[in-house]
């Protein structure tokens, strides 16, 4: 966690308590309450950060006034741009190595394997909430700070805009059964995060030295990920609920996907979202082509988690297995529809986990994980 487990869960309980003795006087009063909460507490763990949620936030104010002044003929594509200027972000942590933004949890080596997750995040919610802006027509300050500055979902999402921060969708009281629900999804969230996937890292790192042992790694570093990753937004939709703030989910059993469509529609399903509704339907409106839309929109997603070769090689890994998938070769259709069906969904099963455990050991190997 940005401020180590311990105190988070401790301070943001004690933040909840005192947020609903606020709430039912005034909900805009309780979020600026919550907003100054936020922004300590990330002036506390850098001031870096305060600086570039500012910075951003300005920003879209930017583009969203820039936004009245768009050609109708590149309306369609705006999206991209608009995405696009705002990665540059992405370069700040080189220019401030000190940064410690960025620590996805504190002890369990991801800090290292994805150094730049903080401000990716601030990145995709602050287009998130430049689109959600142009549609309203005006920028709801609270709701959007709101959703730019939540500690617990800062370094590692879900991705969402400021719709979860809307008074109107904020809960005017929760029960005995909400908290109860909130601690048993912190309680997942604090095991995946702090015990299995330190387990599987120091599994990762004992494994025989030759071939075997570095293919074995990549899989068991890939279970180390997903268990670090999906415990954070646990951990993170689980804070948020004790807000009456409802996050979107962000995995669902990723492990069962048989292809890799479907591996999308389970692993980091707020991204998903975001390039199918932000990215890819925006170009295939304007081009008429799915295939090159799927492929180009992750090509811009690993660039967005950095500007490195690992990165881009993963944006495109991911792009060509996706466009791939839109349209298969005939005779790889021909041949799984001739193999008994279950040995049909191990094999789909078997090259879909294969492919994605080596793109992500291949965007986080340049990095020296």
């Amino acid at each position: 966690m940005l401020l180590g487990l311990e105190f988070t869960l401790f301070y943001f309980v004690l933040v909840s308590a005192i947020f609903w003795l606020i709430r039912p006087l005034s909900a805009s009063v309780a979020i600026i309450f919550l907003l100054i909460v936020n922004f300590v507490s990330l002036t506390i763990a850098d001031y870096i950060i305060t600086l570039i949620v500012l910075l951003q936030f300005g920003f879209i104010a930017l583009l969203f006034a820039f936004r009245n002044r768009v050609p109708a003929r590149i309306s369609g594509i705006y999206p991209w741009f608009a995405f696009l200027s705002l990665v540059p972000a992405n370069i700040i942590p080189h220019i401030v190595p000190h940064s410690k933004m960025l620590s996805f949890s504190s002890n369990v080596g991801i800090a290292g394997a994805l150094p730049l997750l903080g401000v990716s995040f601030v990145i995709v919610k602050s287009f998130i909430i430049l689109k959600e802006s142009i549609k309203l027509g005006h920028i709801p300050v609270l709701p959007s700070l709101a959703a730019l500055t939540f500690v617990p979902s800062f370094p590692a999402g879900p991705i969402h805009g400021m719709g979860p921060w809307k008074s109107e969708n904020l809960a005017r009281s929760i029960g005995i059964r909400d908290v109860a629900m909130a601690v048993a999804m912190a309680g997942w969230g604090t095991a995946a995060l702090y015990v299995l996937a330190p387990q599987l890292r120091a599994l990762a790192n004992n494994l025989p030295a030759g071939a075997l042992g570095e293919i074995g790694s990549i899989y068991v570093r890939f279970a180390a990920l997903y268990f670090d990753f999906s415990g954070y937004s646990l951990l993170a939709i689980a804070l948020a609920a004790l807000f009456g703030v409802t996050l979107p989910q962000n995995f669902n059993r990723p492990y069962l996907a048989t292809s890799i469509r479907e591996f999308w529609r389970r692993w980091h399903m707020t991204l998903n979202w975001f390039v199918g509704t932000y990215l890819f339907k925006p170009f295939v409106r304007v081009s008429g082509s799915a295939r090159k839309g799927i492929f180009l929109a992750f090509i811009c997603v690993g660039i967005w988690h950095e500007f490195s070769i690992g990165y881009l090689l993963w944006g495109i890994g991911h792009g060509f297995a996706l466009s791939l998938a839109m349209q298969p070769p005939r005779f790889w259709t021909s041949l799984m529809a001739r193999l008994p069906h279950p040995l049909a969904t191990f094999i789909n099963w078997a090259l879909t986990m294969s492919w994605v455990a080596l793109l992500s050991h291949t965007a986080t190997v340049w990095l020296g994980v």
